[in-house]
């Protein structure tokens, strides 16, 4: 429970985002985005669904460009998911990155 609730702490807003960054790092934005709006829309989030998002932000940070505020800010929210941290400031960072 505490790690579908750790998910969910990163996806609070409801904004729309603008537009992606261009170059290496806009399949990572949509990819993430995508994701932000999955975790949004689970009704009832489980821990395989906590697990999952992990494998999303882990395979996103793998991808982002090398010396990126995009891959330092996935690099955080990787790191605390690990940790079993609230992810929600790291969170906060990547979707300002991406949009």
């Amino acid at each position: 429970m505490a790690a579908a609730v750790l998910i969910l702490t990163g996806c609070s807003s409801t904004a729309t985002p603008a537009a992606a960054p261009a170059g290496a790092n806009a399949l990572v934005c949509r990819h993430y985005l995508a994701q932000r709006a999955w975790v949004k829309n689970l009704a009832s989030p489980t821990l395989a669904d906590a697990a999952k998002f992990a494998g999303y932000v882990g395979a996103d940070d793998g991808q982002a460009r090398p010396g990126t505020k995009l891959r330092r800010d996935l690099d955080a929210m990787a790191a605390a998911i690990q940790a079993g941290k609230s992810d929600y400031a790291a969170s906060r960072l990547v979707y300002g990155d991406c949009t």
